[in-house]
């Protein structure tokens, strides 16, 4: 029901959408939303969409928001699916492409005499799969319609950090243009908004006086090394669950420390699933390498050399050498490896590999996720 310190996000973006409720068809407004991990893009952007279709509906505006997670729908036509299903739209049989579906949304819409406030979350993993056709299709839509007939959609567009620029910069010149340059920047939580934010969370999610303070301290301190308040929020709920295990009559420090081991897995996992295949058979050669070594880092060439062979085995033609070192930097950016150029003692300069989660987990991960993409 309430973001804490998110109040002045919540306020700015209601100021800048006020127009569809002011002026109804006259505008239809395009803000890019960014942040790192856990900063509480998808959060403030649904608690936001809700509440103000519902301001809308008092002002007798017909107003709907809906949201949609692009790595989750697969593809701009899935979700194009959903959103006409929202609609009561019927899809005729045949093949129809994804910008007909949205020529159907638009037309549905002015039917109704709705205006769409469209969310979309992670909208990097549609800019790698498909390109700047979906936006580009998306932000020239008023172009083509009457400025004041209904049927418009506005757009928040949820980026994740550090991801954001290198999708934007995928985008044509002509989609970075009809985006504009509306963007709100969230920036991570400190431990002590992160303590309040618990607090808050412990009072509507558990029963009273079951969570000792120190625990809830405990949980803002680690996740405030990241400043990231859904490591925070899954921390306290695994703790939780490690009480419930143990029949503890309350959470304690100790069950916090219990969860820090399984969350900092579960948080990588959002991470794998937006991996491409090569992408994961490079992350996999690397844990293997080190789950066979003593050493904390091991050379780039060593993990190619294993790539190779991890190809073979799954039956992928190797990408080439300067494909994998993009990879490479991709997997650093997102915090699935980590890379160092190689000092003394070894001959010329090469780049050193390492993780930052147990070696034997992450491939067991791995290997999970690739035989589901295989046997589907």
């Amino acid at each position: 029901p309430k973001l804490p310190h998110s109040e002045e996000e919540l306020r700015h973006l209601a100021h800048f959408f006020r127009v569809l409720v002011d002026s109804p068809g006259q505008m239809t407004p395009k803000l890019i939303l960014r942040g790192p991990l856990g900063t509480g893009k998808t959060t403030l952007a649904r608690r936001f969409g809700l509440d103000f279709e519902a301001y809308a509906s008092k002002r007798k505006v017909k107003l709907r928001f809906a949201y949609f997670n692009c790595r989750e729908e697969g593809s701009f036509y899935a979700l194009l699916k959903k959103a006409l299903n929202l609609f009561q739209v019927e899809i005729p049989e045949r093949g129809f492409s994804s910008e007909e579906l949205l020529n159907l949304l638009v037309e549905a819409l002015g039917r109704k005499g709705f205006q769409l406030l469209l969310a979309l979350d992670e909208v990097e993993s549609l800019i790698w799969r498909e390109g700047s056709k979906p936006l580009y299709v998306l932000t020239r839509l008023g172009e083509k319609t009457v400025s004041t007939s209904p049927g418009k959609i506005s757009l928040i567009l949820i980026f994740r950090e550090p991801e954001c620029e290198e999708a934007l910069a995928r985008l044509d010149s002509s989609t970075l243009s009809t985006l504009g340059h509306n963007v709100l920047q969230l920036a991570k939580y400190s431990a002590s908004q992160l303590k309040e934010i618990l607090e808050y969370r412990v009072e509507e999610a558990f029963k009273p006086d079951t969570v000792l303070p120190e625990a809830i301290e405990l949980a803002a301190d680690l996740a405030g090394e990241r400043g990231d308040a859904r490591l925070a929020i899954e921390l306290l709920w695994l703790a939780g669950k490690q009480a419930d295990l143990e029949r503890a009559g309350k959470v304690l420090p100790e069950h916090v420390r219990a969860a820090r081991l399984k969350v900092d897995l579960t948080v990588q996992r959002e991470h794998l699933q937006g991996l491409s295949f090569h992408e994961k058979l490079l992350l996999l050669a690397a844990a293997r390498k080190l789950s066979a070594s003593e050493e904390a880092y091991i050379s780039f060439g060593e993990v190619e050399r294993e790539y190779q062979a991890a190809c073979e085995e799954y039956g992928e033609k190797p990408r080439r050498h300067t494909q994998l070192w993009k990879y490479l930097k991709g997997l650093a950016l997102k915090g699935l490896l980590q890379t160092r150029a190689s000092g003394k003692g070894l001959r010329g300069r090469t780049t050193l590999i390492g993780l930052p989660l147990p070696s034997s987990l992450l491939r067991e991960e791995l290997e999970a996720h690739l035989e589901r993409e295989r046997a589907s």
